[in-house]
């Protein structure tokens, strides 16, 4: 089994897993009786395509993809890819796979339609005693660490950003009971036949239903700056979603994940921080 290089280079800290993935995929391959085929050139997960399926193994460090499996067994196909097996102990599951799989943002189409049909279809309830975090629970743990980050790497961008990203999480509504997609943007929206489109890849958690939208708010900044966020606020507010809270949402995910354990700052996450507090 061939190893993508940038798996390697991406989870080169997980020296064990790497080293162990050949055999995980086999052993995999045997107890599904797949025909596994060259795996896609995937950083954060190995993705092996097999005939109608596609076989996914996540880094155990690799902590927001921990309940991956369970969110896609929730959705049950609904607007999502459908789980049709999994192996927690290998951290290896199998999912159906999207034809002709083009991503939504390689498409000629215009995105939004797509998004603001598939979205509430991902807000449901998450069960009784579920496994999922809590973003507020994440949100006390994003508060230092964005904290942290900043000061450490001699405060590199303007203060009211940060200040903003701690008003959030500090504001973080531990009632809401949602279970939404940290990762969702048209990247992790693929063309199927099943329906005309399908979600993968979603990081799921438990809070706002305004979380759902900061992935899609950050690739609109990267993509058209501050007034493709303003379209895309308008599109969200349409489905009942506050356009202060994801505002807010969009700076301060983005800033939380916009860093590495070292304390470097992305540049792009930044400029997506910025465009985002500014529309």
């Amino acid at each position: 089994m061939h190893i993508p290089a940038s798996l390697e280079r991406e989870w080169s800290g997980d020296a064990e897993w790497l080293a162990a993935l050949p055999r995980l995929v086999a052993e995999c391959a045997e107890q599904w009786t797949l025909d596994l085929e060259d795996p896609f050139d995937a950083p954060r997960a190995l993705v092996v395509p097999a005939g109608d399926s596609v076989l996914k193994l996540n880094a155990p460090s690799h902590l927001e993809a921990d309940h991956e499996a369970t969110a896609l067994a929730r959705w049950a196909g609904d607007g999502a890819v459908r789980l049709l097996a999994r192996d927690d102990g290998r951290r290896a599951f199998l999912i159906e796979r999207c034809r002709p799989g083009t991503r939504l943002g390689e498409l000629p189409v215009d995105r939004a339609p797509v998004v603001a049909e598939l979205l509430p279809r991902l807000w449901v309830d998450p069960g009784p005693n579920h496994s999922f975090r809590l973003i507020a629970d994440e949100a006390e743990r994003w508060s230092c660490d964005v904290q942290s980050a900043y000061e450490r790497a001699g405060r590199p961008f303007e203060q009211s950003l940060v200040l903003q990203a701690l008003d959030v999480f500090a504001t973080c509504d531990r009632s809401a009971g949602m279970l939404v997609n940290q990762d969702l943007h048209d990247e992790n929206v693929l063309a199927a036949e099943r329906e005309p489109f399908l979600v993968i890849d979603p990081k799921p958690a438990i809070g706002e239903r305004e979380v759902s939208a900061v992935g899609l708010l950050r690739n609109a900044a990267r993509r058209g700056g501050t007034p493709e966020v303003r379209r895309w606020l308008s599109v969200l507010e349409e489905l009942g979603l506050d356009p202060d809270r994801l505002r807010g949402w969009g700076v301060a995910h983005t800033l939380a994940w916009g860093h590495d354990h070292e304390g470097r700052w992305s540049r792009w996450a930044v400029a997506a921080a910025r465009a985002i507090a500014a529309a």
